[in-house]
């Protein structure tokens, strides 16, 4: 399952189900760029680089995806009240936007109903 509107996603990774937040990546495409401003690419022997300045090191990988994200809540289903939960990582819901947090709710209302036919379907099995 995956879900996603505008900056918001649920997801099911690693066993889990959990919601996300999307951000721009600052890094992405700005490789050239962080060279020209004096960061030194350091090789490592498995083919992968850094870039480093000053003792700030910046992983190759942080030039790959245009976006990045971050869990902001996990969501589970308990079996014994038949209903899913949500527990927030931190304060991280309360700093969603107001857009944001409609976005949340939202996808939470979609992910709800997944999780519960999903679980119902594997009852009858």
């Amino acid at each position: 399952m995956k879900i996603r509107i505008e900056n918001i996603e649920c997801r099911f990774i690693h066993d889990t189900y959990e919601f996300v937040k999307w951000y721009p990546n600052s890094y992405y495409g700005a490789e050239a760029k962080l060279e020209e401003e004096g960061y030194k690419r350091i090789s490592s022997e498995d083919g992968k680089f850094s870039l480093a300045k000053d003792h700030h090191y910046i992983d190759s990988s942080c030039f790959k995806n245009p976006e990045g994200c971050y869990v902001i809540a996990i969501i589970t289903y308990d079996d014994n009240e038949h209903c899913t939960e949500i527990r927030s990582i931190g304060n991280r819901l309360l700093e969603l936007t107001e857009e944001e947090r409609m976005h949340f709710f939202e996808v939470y209302h979609y992910a709800d109903r997944q999780i519960k036919k999903e679980k119902l379907n594997k009852e009858e099995e």
